[in-house]
Order: structure tokens, then C-alpha cells, then sequence
């Protein structure tokens, strides 16, 4: 991956992210009387649930980008061979196993907030 897209991707899904706690949090204060009624009105409208797709999408991004750096910065040959030298011929194994792990659940959790926001 090339380093400048994948800093300005996670800086900027961030912006987003703190954009939508803004508005989620300006509808808590714009709203005097918070009930199931106003609260279910607020998430069935298109604007929120679009934007509170968005949001989930860039934080499965924001949070990919994450966990591939300190996959490919620690699961080295040499930071696992400097705990243990045995251990360091697995450490493509164990970076594999690990990139795995966290894409197939970001997967199974993209699916299933996509699936609760617009069924």
C-alpha cells in the first residue's frame, strides 16, 4: 500500500467519523423531549441512515489501516524472532493467520450494521 494514501485515508476518515458523533450529538441537544418516537424517527430518515452507513464503512477503513500496520510492523520475522527465535519462521503464518482474522470481521460486522440499519 502507498504510505501517503493510506495516512490521508485514516486522517480523513476520522474528520468523517467526528463529523458524525457532531451530529448525533447536536441531535441530543436540539431535541428537548428524547423518546422511542423521536429517536426512531431520527434513524428511519434516508439522511441518517445513509450517513450512519458511511460512518460504519469508514470506521471498518479507519480501522483496517490500523490493524495492517501493526500486523506488518510486529508480525515480522524480526520482532518475533527477537522473542523468540523458533517462533520467527511462523511470522508470515501468524501475519497471515491475523490479516485473516480481522478482515473476515470486519466483514461479518459490515454485514450485519448494514443489515440492522436498513432492514
Amino acid at each position: 500500500m502507498k504510505g501517503s494514501l493510506i495516512w490521508n485515508t485514516q486522517r480523513y476518515s476520522s474528520i468523517f467519523i467526528l463529523c458524525y458523533l457532531i451530529y448525533i450529538v447536536s441531535f441530543f441537544i436540539s431535541e428537548n423531549n428524547i423518546n422511542f418516537f423521536t429517536w426512531s424517527n431520527f434513524f428511519l430518515s434516508f439522511e441518517t441512515r445513509f450517513i450512519t452507513s458511511i460512518a460504519f464503512i469508514l470506521i471498518l477503513v479507519h480501522s483496517f489501516i490500523g490493524l495492517w500496520t501493526v500486523g506488518t510492523d510486529y508480525l515480522t520475522k524480526r520482532t518475533l524472532g527477537f522473542l523468540n527465535k523458533p517462533l520467527a519462521r511462523y511470522a508470515n503464518i501468524f501475519r497471515n493467520m491475523y490479516s485473516f482474522a480481522f478482515s473476515l470481521l470486519g466483514v461479518v460486522y459490515l454485514l450485519t450494521i448494514l443489515y440492522i440499519i436498513w432492514l
